[in-house]
């Protein structure tokens, strides 16, 4: 009798391997055989799953948003601006863990034009989102465009430990009250 295989944990098992990698030790340790040898199990086995790197970066990037998403959520059901964006700052083990590996994704992207068109895409629907919820400035897009600059910026900066989260926050809270219309000094 063949063996049977719970193809659904062993594609978790890999799945978990690929990001513990990512966050671990960046997108240069993203191949069939460190994600094997991470997971326990043949290359084989991990390119039945996926194919090629550009499948293992694609569902990585997948699975952050998904994360950022249940984040957001998890914030409550009527957001506002202040809390939505800070919820995406890496603020604690889980989130620092997924912003290390969204900028290896967006590296990854940046030499994939097919790739980088798709993020663009999605960005923007982002971005009107959060153009949406500017109610006090005389153009909410470049007031989005500006403050998810912002984010990205803070984002990489906590990741590499230049600034600590609560600064990260005070400064993203700061302009977001200035695109606001409620101008304060940030903070030290």
């Amino acid at each position: 009798m063949p063996k049977r295989v719970d193809h659904s944990s062993r594609r978790a098992t890999i799945s978990d391997a690929v990001m513990r990698l990512l966050a671990r030790d960046g997108l240069e340790s993203i191949s069939l055989r460190h994600v094997a040898t991470e997971a326990g199990v043949s290359a084989g086995q991990v390119q039945h799953y996926f194919p090629s790197r550009e499948a293992m970066m694609e569902f990585a990037t997948s699975t952050i948003a998904d994360r950022v998403a249940a984040r957001i959520s998890a914030a409550g059901p009527d957001l506002d601006l202040h809390q939505m964006l800070t919820a995406l700052l890496p603020t604690d083990p889980e989130s620092a863990a997924d912003a290390r590996i969204l900028i290896s994704y967006l590296a990854f992207a940046s030499v994939r034009p097919q790739i980088a068109e798709t993020l663009a895409t999605n960005g923007l629907g982002f971005r009107d989102h959060v153009a949406a919820m500017i109610t006090h400035h005389p153009d909410p897009t470049t007031a989005a465009d500006t403050l998810l600059a912002l984010l990205d910026g803070l984002a990489l900066h906590v990741t590499i430990g230049q600034l600590s989260p609560e600064r990260a926050r005070a400064l993203l809270a700061a302009a977001i009250d200035d695109v606001q219309g409620h101008p304060r000094s940030a903070p030290n």
